[in-house]
């Protein structure tokens, strides 16, 4: 196995994760790394904690003069990058020690048209419990697929090959949010995704995760919508699904809320443009609030436990 892993890390006020970030990529069995930081003009400890790692030339930090946002300090590392492949790794997240050596292994074996190989992982509470699982199993040629929803998950998963972002041209900085589901619609257009069926990415939920933000999908999708409406357009079961996706997400934020009307109309609409038996089931639930979607997940989640070896 050959090649420059570079992982990119954008930070912003995580001085209390971000070393944790930087220790899982230099931890990994696969040695051959770089970590390339750019801090996003924080206004906490961050700086401090990044400047530990000023005699380490494996790590290089950036520091943007004032926070500029996601997409162009996502950019910033990746001009800096001088990987063959380039890793991305949120601040929070972690990586499982042998994950880049079974990516870069797989990717080496195949061909040009294909621009990565992504891993499963899971989300844990602040206490260490599996609260999620994220396991796609979509690979090949995923696109327009990934025009409904973005199924190359978790972002921290992937691997790319450094040509295939400048072919795409890197991350879009008019999106300030869903820039990672906009980079995959855009590589995913051009190139082919593999995947390796291993829970190697971890999270944990915490108060300041990005996608922590109740309103998160709806606006991703919006902004989807804005840019990617003629590709959409060009595909009418595509159209139809994503916005049957869009109104079961609009529903169950209104259930979440505890607005049952807006619930009852929004995953109406989502049971009208793709008659499914969980929107049907979402539907059933809207008339008796959170309490009832809370207690559905709680079981559904119990279920998923009892499925696992």
């Amino acid at each position: 196995m050959t090649g420059l892993v570079s992982a990119v890390i954008p930070t912003y006020n995580r001085a209390a994760y971000i070393d944790g970030a930087i220790e899982c990529v230099l931890s990994q069995s696969y040695d051959d790394v770089e970590v390339v930081v750019v801090d996003d003009g924080s206004t906490d400890d961050t700086r401090e904690v990044l400047a530990q790692y000023a005699d380490d030339d494996r790590v290089r930090v950036l520091h943007n003069d004032e926070n500029r946002g996601i997409p162009y300090t996502a950019n910033r590392a990746l001009d800096a990058a001088e990987g063959d492949y380039i890793a991305s790794i949120d601040d929070d997240d972690r990586w499982h020690p042998t994950k880049l050596e079974k990516q870069v292994a797989v990717l080496d074996r195949l061909d040009d048209s294909y621009c990565g190989v992504y891993t499963g992982g899971v989300i844990r509470d602040t206490d260490g419990n599996v609260v999620q699982r994220v396991m796609s199993h979509d690979s090949g040629d995923v696109y327009p697929e990934v025009l409904v929803r973005n199924t190359i998950l978790p972002h921290s998963g992937h691997l790319v090959r450094a040509e295939c972002f400048d072919a795409v041209g890197g991350f879009d900085e008019a999106f300030p949010i869903a820039c990672d589901w906009d980079i995959t619609i855009r590589l995913s257009r051009q190139f082919k995704w593999a995947f390796i069926p291993e829970a190697l990415v971890e999270r944990t939920h915490h108060g300041s995760n990005v996608t922590g933000d109740p309103d998160y999908d709806v606006r991703c999708r919006q902004q989807v919508w804005e840019k990617f409406r003629a590709d959409i357009a060009r595909h009418p079961d595509i159209e139809r699904r994503f916005h049957a996706a869009w109104a079961r997400e609009r529903g169950v934020r209104a259930l979440e809320a505890g607005d049952r009307v807006e619930a009852v109309v929004a995953l109406a609409e989502a049971f009208a443009s793709e008659p499914r038996g969980d929107h049907a089931a979402l539907l059933g639930l809207a008339p008796f609030g959170p309490r009832a979607l809370t207690t559905a997940r709680k079981a559904r989640d119990k279920v998923a436990d009892l499925r696992q070896p």
